[in-house]
C-alpha cells in the first residue's frame, strides 16, 4: 500500500504531462516554420515583380541596341551605294554634292535625316551648313577618316540627335566623309511600339529623379505626361535605384512603375531613356496572393492542432496508466502487472500498436526475462568476445585479429622457411561516397565490397576489415610473386561490374598493395608497413591498379620524410626563395608583370628542382605553409617594385590546388595585400584546371571570393586538361595561359599551331586575356602575335631571376618600360 501512495502522490504532484509538453512545443514549432513559409511565399511574390522589371530592363536595352543598329545600317547602305554614278564608278566631290542636294527630300522622307555634311579627304566641308554641326563632328571625321570604317555617336546637349559619320571612295580613290545627322523620334516610337509601355522619352538629369528634364518626346502631350510623372517621383528617388529597380507611383488612378535605361553611346552621361509601365494587376494579383497565403496558413494550423489534441490526449492517458502499473514490477508482482495490462489492451492497440503499446509489451517480457538473467548475460558476455575479434559491420575478423593471425602466420613460416604475402586493400574515393550519400550508404558499400573480396579467395586465405575502407589478406601457401600477380587481378576484377544495392550503383575500384617474403627475418607489423607503402604506390597510378613492395618504395618514403624535414628547417633558416620570371606585352615587349616561382638552395644538397621536392611534399601539412610563404613574400616584393618605380608591373603567384580548397587562403590574402601595402588589382592568382575542376561549386564561390578583392585569376596549363568552353564560362577567370607544350611545338606541328590558334581566338571572343608560356624563339614569338596573343613569357625574354639578381637585370634589361629584344 505505501507504494501504491508513493505514486499516488507523485501522478497528483504533476502539473504539465510530459505529452502536453511535446504537443505545444510541436505546435509552435509548426506555428514558427508555418510563418517562416508564408513569409517566403510572401517574399517571393514580392520579388516578382522586382525580377519581371529586371528582365524587362535587359529586353528593353536588347531592343534599344538592336533598334539603334538597324538605323545606323539604314543610313550606311544607303551611303555605299549612293556615291556612284549610273556607269557604277565613284562619283567626283562635286557630282557627290548635286546628288546629296537631289536626295535630301528622300532622306529627311524615309531615313529621318535633317542634315548631311560632306568632307573632302583633306577635311574640307564641301557640304552642309558649318553653323549647324557640333564641335564633335570634326573629330568623327577625322576617326573614320583613319579607320575607314563608320563612326557613330548620340549626342543630348539639348535634343537627342544621332551622328553617323561613314567614310566613302570618290574619284581619284580618295576618301570623303559623309556625316549625317537625324533625329531620335523614330528610336523612341519603335521602342514605344515594341516595348508595351504607357509613357517613353528621353530625359537627361544628375543623382536625383527631381533634377530630370525631357529632352525627347513623341508628342507635346506624352512631354506634358511625362513631365507630370516625374514630379510625383518622391524627392528621394536617384536616378541608380531607377536603373535598378524602378520607382512604383499612382498615376490616373493606376499603378505604374517607372524606369530608366541609359542611352547608349551617349555625349553626355547623364541622359536616359524612361519607361512608364503599367503594373496595377501584377501588384494586386500579388496582394490577393498574399493573403491566401495567410489564409491558407491559419487554417493549416488550426487544423493541426485539434489533431495533435486528439492524438496525444490518448497517448497522455495510456501513459498515466502505465506509470501506476510500472511499481508492480520492482515489487516482483508480475501476474498483477499482467492482468492490469490484459485489462488495458484495446482493439487499437491489437490493431494499430504504438510507441505505448510497445512499452507496455516490453514490460510484460521483462517479467519473464528477469528470471533468465543469469543465462543471457552468459551468451552476452560470448558475443562481446566475438566483437573483440570480428568487425560488426561485415563480418570479417578485425584487426585484432588479423594481427594475432600473422602473428602466428609469421611464426610458422619461419620455423619452416615458406614465403607468406600480405596484400592491402583500399578503396578509391570512397571518402567522397561516403561524403556526398552518407554513412548508412557508405556502410553497406563497405559491407558489399567485403562479400566481394571474399569471393576470389580460398578457405586458406584470411581476409580482414583493417579500418574504414581499408582490407588486409593474408594468404598463405603462396609460393611467388606470379601467384600474386593472379590474385591481385582476380580481386581488381571482381570489382569490374558495378555495386548495387536499394537505388544506388556505384563503379568501385581498388588500390593493392602486395608485401611478399621468403625469408623469416620480418615481422608481421614490418609486412603489414611494407603492404601499405606499396598500396600508395598503386594508388598513384589512379586506382584500379596493384603494385607489389620493393626496398626503391621504402626509400622512396625515406627520401619524403628527410625532404620534408629539410624543408622544415630551410623554412625558418630562409633556404627558400624566390626567382621572378618576365611576362611582357605582346608585340611592345612592355613588363607587365612577374610570375613568382620558388627556389630550394639546400647548404649541403646544393640546389633542389622545385619538380622534385614540390610533387613529395605536395601531399604535407608542410606545403601548405611553403605556399602561405611564397604568397607573403611575392607580395614583399611586389611592394618593392612599386617602391622602385614598377607601379604598373603585376605578380603572379602559383596556388596548389590544396592551397586553394583552405577556407583561410581569402583571408590570409587579403591580411597580406593590406600589410604589404598593395593594389590587389597587381596580384595575380595562377590556379591549375585540375584544381578548379576537383569541386566546381566550391571553386566558383572561392574565385568570386577573390575577385571581389580586386585580385585577378589566371588559368594555368590551359590546355592540358579538363578545358572546355563550358567550365571556363563558369569559371570567373581574367587570364588564360597557354601551356608551353602546345607553344613549343606549334612551328613544326599544324596540329599544335591550330590549338593554339583556336584557343587564343576562342579566350578573346570571351573577353579574356591570353598570356602564352615557354615562348624561346623570334618565330614562335612573331607566330604568337599574329594570332593576337596578349602577353608572353620565356627563355626569349628571360629565364627565371633570382631575387637577388632581380634589381640588376631589371636596370640591365629595361629600357623606358620595354624588355630588351636582345636580351638572353
Amino acid at each position: 500500500m505505501g507504494s501504491a501512495t508513493d505514486v499516488l502522490v507523485l501522478v497528483m504532484q504533476v502539473k504539465l504531462s510530459f505529452l502536453t509538453k511535446v504537443m505545444l512545443l510541436v505546435l509552435l514549432m509548426m506555428a514558427s516554420i508555418t510563418a517562416l513559409i508564408s513569409s517566403l511565399l510572401i517574399q517571393q511574390s514580392n520579388n516578382a515583380i522586382e525580377t519581371q522589371h529586371q528582365a524587362m530592363q535587359q529586353l528593353n536595352m536588347r531592343r534599344y541596341q538592336l533598334l539603334n543598329t538597324l538605323l545606323d545600317d539604314r543610313i550606311q547602305l544607303w551611303a555605299e551605294t549612293f556615291p556612284r554614278t549610273k556607269g557604277g564608278r565613284p562619283a567626283t566631290l562635286k557630282e557627290l554634292t548635286s546628288s546629296i542636294e537631289g536626295a535630301r527630300a528622300s532622306l529627311e522622307v524615309y531615313l529621318q535625316v535633317d542634315n548631311i555634311w560632306l568632307f573632302s579627304a583633306a577635311g574640307t566641308l564641301m557640304h552642309g551648313e558649318a553653323s549647324e554641326m557640333p564641335g564633335f563632328v570634326a573629330t568623327m571625321r577625322q576617326q573614320a577618316f583613319t579607320d575607314l570604317r563608320p563612326q557613330m555617336t548620340t549626342s543630348c546637349e539639348h535634343l537627342c540627335r544621332r551622328y553617323v559619320a561613314i567614310p566613302v571612295m570618290v574619284q581619284d580613290d580618295d576618301p570623303a566623309v559623309l556625316v549625317f545627322s537625324s533625329g531620335t523620334q523614330e528610336l523612341v516610337a519603335l521602342l514605344s511600339r515594341f516595348a508595351d509601355v504607357e509613357r517613353i522619352a528621353i530625359v537627361r538629369g544628375e543623382q536625383k529623379a527631381a533634377s530630370m528634364e525631357v529632352i525627347s518626346r513623341l508628342s507635346a502631350s506624352n512631354k506634358a505626361h511625362v513631365s507630370k510623372i516625374l514630379r510625383q517621383l518622391p524627392q528621394d528617388t536617384t536616378i541608380e535605384s531607377l536603373i535598378a529597380q524602378g520607382s512604383r507611383i499612382d498615376y490616373d488612378n493606376r499603378l505604374m512603375l517607372v524606369s530608366l535605361l541609359p542611352v547608349l553611346d551617349g555625349r553626355l552621361p547623364d541622359s536616359y531613356i524612361l519607361f512608364t509601365r503599367d503594373i496595377t494587376r501584377q501588384v494586386m494579383s500579388a496582394r490577393n496572393y498574399q493573403d491566401w497565403v495567410v489564409g491558407s496558413a491559419l487554417i493549416t494550423l488550426a487544423v493541426f492542432a485539434l489533431l495533435f489534441y486528439f492524438i496525444l490526449n490518448r497517448s497522455r492517458k495510456k501513459l498515466i496508466a502505465l506509470s501506476w502499473r510500472l511499481p508492480l514490477l520492482a515489487e516482483h508482482r508480475y501476474d498483477e502487472f499482467k492482468r492490469a495490462s490484459t485489462q488495458h489492451v484495446n482493439f487499437a492497440a491489437k490493431r494499430l500498436p504504438d510507441e505505448l503499446d510497445v512499452l507496455e509489451t516490453a514490460a510484460s517480457n521483462l517479467a519473464v526475462e528477469l528470471e533468465r538473467v543469469d543465462t543471457k548475460m552468459n551468451e552476452t558476455t560470448a558475443k562481446l568476445e566475438n566483437m573483440a575479434m570480428f568487425d560488426v559491420l561485415t563480418g570479417l575478423p578485425n584487426r585484432n585479429m588479423l594481427m594475432f593471425q600473422m602473428e602466428k602466420e609469421v611464426s610458422f613460416r619461419t620455423r619452416n622457411a615458406k614465403p607468406m604475402a600480405v596484400l592491402f586493400l583500399d578503396m578509391d574515393d570512397f571518402k567522397r561516397i561516403n561524403d556526398i550519400h552518407g554513412h548508412d550508404v557508405g556502410d553497406k558499400l563497405i559491407k558489399a565490397a567485403a562479400s566481394r573480396l571474399s569471393a576470389p579467395l580460398r578457405d586458406s586465405d584470411l581476409a580482414a576489415r583493417f579500418g574504414g575502407d581499408e582490407f588486409v589478406i593474408l594468404l598463405s601457401g603462396v609460393e611467388n610473386r606470379a601467384q600474386l600477380e593472379v590474385v591481385a587481378s582476380k580481386l581488381l576484377r571482381a570489382f569490374d561490374a558495378p555495386i548495387q544495392f536499394d537505388s544506388h550503383q556505384f563503379y568501385i575500384s581498388l588500390s593493392i598493395g602486395i608485401a611478399f617474403t621468403d625469408t623469416g627475418d620480418i615481422s608481421a607489423v614490418d609486412l603489414l608497413r611494407h603492404a601499405d607503402i606499396a598500396m600508395y604506390e598503386a594508388k598513384a597510378q589512379s586506382g584500379s591498379a596493384y603494385c607489389i613492395f620493393d626496398k626503391t618504395m621504402h626509400q622512396k618514403v625515406m627520401r619524403r620524410v628527410e625532404l620534408e624535414n629539410d624543408a622544415r628547417i630551410g623554412l625558418s633558416q630562409g633556404h627558400f626563395s624566390l626567382a621572378l620570371q618576365p611576362q611582357v606585352e605582346m608585340p611592345s615587349r612592355k613588363l607587365v608583370g612577374m610570375e613568382a616561382l620558388i627556389r630550394w638552395n639546400h647548404p649541403e644538397k646544393g640546389f633542389i628542382s622545385p619538380a622534385e621536392f614540390i610533387p613529395l611534399l605536395e601531399n604535407t601539412s608542410l606545403m601548405m605553409t611553403i605556399d602561405y610563404w611564397v604568397i607573403s613574400q611575392s607580395l614583399c616584393k611586389l611592394a618593392q617594385l612599386h617602391a622602385k618605380g614598377y607601379t604598373d608591373v603585376k605578380i603572379a603567384i602559383n596556388v596548389s590546388a590544396a592551397q586553394f580548397l583552405d577556407h583561410s587562403l581569402p583571408a590570409y590574402l587579403e591580411q597580406q595585400i593590406a600589410y604589404h601595402n598593395v593594389s590587389a588589382e597587381n596580384v595575380e592568382l595562377e590556379l591549375t584546371e585540375t584544381a578548379l575542376v576537383a569541386d566546381m561549386n566550391r571553386a566558383t564561390a572561392t574565385l568570386e571570393t577573390i575577385r571581389a578583392m580586386g585580385c585577378l585569376i589566371a588559368i594555368d596549363d590551359f590546355g592540358t586538361g579538363y578545358s572546355s568552353l563550358g567550365y571556363l564560362k563558369a569559371l570567373p577567370a581574367d587570364y588564360i595561359k597557354v601551356d608551353r607544350s602546345f607553344v613549343s611545338g606549334m612551328v613544326e606541328s599544324a596540329d599544335d599551331r591550330s590549338i593554339v590558334s583556336s584557343t587564343i581566338s576562342m579566350v578573346k571572343g570571351m573577353g579574356l586575356t591570353v598570356i602564352a608560356e615557354g615562348i624561346e624563339t623570334e618565330e614562335q614569338f612573331d607566330m604568337l602575335t599574329g594570332f593576337g596573343c596578349h602577353q608572353g613569357q620565356g627563355y626569349l625574354f628571360s629565364p627565371p631571376i633570382p631575387e637577388a639578381a632581380l634589381w640588376e637585370e631589371l636596370n640591365k634589361n629595361l629600357h623606358q618600360g620595354v624588355w630588351k629584344k636582345d636580351a638572353p
